[in-house]
């Protein structure tokens, strides 16, 4: 059975929780496995320089690093494109990202500190919405922040040294997005909100 296979029936038969553990938290990862066809006995010792490179970068605990989305599975769980293959730039679609999650209290903190310091950001309707719904949910992404000027460079000044030593170092080819997480829990319950939706999605076909 292919893994699109195995992740639709996952989705149709697992609880949520099970299919989060499953497919999200252990340590299988497709784009190291698949794309980048890292040697079997190579996966582990490449996600932890993978995850070295990103901690001491961001000064977070090793463990606090995460690959989500289609670059961990395969395969997308967004509603709109439902299991769709985690591809590269075809007939002027743009590729896939690399979907990384950071767990820190204190750069979501800081960042969201950084967000209420800007001037009449919160009378602007679109960010208002979009923020609060996020900031409510406990994570923060970083194209919202790459959208505002001064918090954009602070942002740009911590990533960008990131991005060129997983391309570099990892041979990372796609582009690279974040997430903020305020905590486990949050990130768990966003992954978990999606996943009832992918089920949902798949129910109702």
């Amino acid at each position: 059975m292919d893994t699109q296979e195995v992740l639709k029936r996952d989705l149709q038969s697992l609880e949520p929780k099970n299919f989060y553990m499953k497919h999200i938290v252990k340590s299988h990862n497709w784009y190291f496995s698949d794309y980048l066809n890292v040697p079997q006995d190579q996966i582990v010792d490449r996600m932890d320089y993978f995850k070295e490179i990103v901690s001491s970068k961001l000064n977070i605990n090793f463990h606090n690093v995460q690959i989500v989305g289609s670059a961990k599975m395969g395969y997308s769980l967004s509603p709109r494109k439902l299991l769709r293959p985690f591809h590269d730039e075809v007939s002027g679609m743009p590729s896939s990202d690399i979907d990384i999650a950071i767990i820190s209290e204190n750069l979501y903190e800081q960042f969201w500190s950084e967000l209420r310091g800007v001037k009449g950001l919160w009378y602007n309707k679109l960010y208002y919405k979009h923020l609060t719904e996020s900031i409510f949910r406990g994570y923060i992404n970083d194209g919202d922040l790459q959208k505002i000027p001064g918090i954009n460079t602070k942002w740009e000044n911590l990533v960008n040294p990131i991005n060129v030593l997983l391309q570099d170092k990892l041979g990372f080819v796609h582009p690279i997005t974040y997430r903020l997480y305020r905590s486990w829990d949050d990130l768990e319950e966003y992954q978990l909100i999606a996943i009832s939706k992918a089920k949902a999605s798949l129910e109702d076909e």
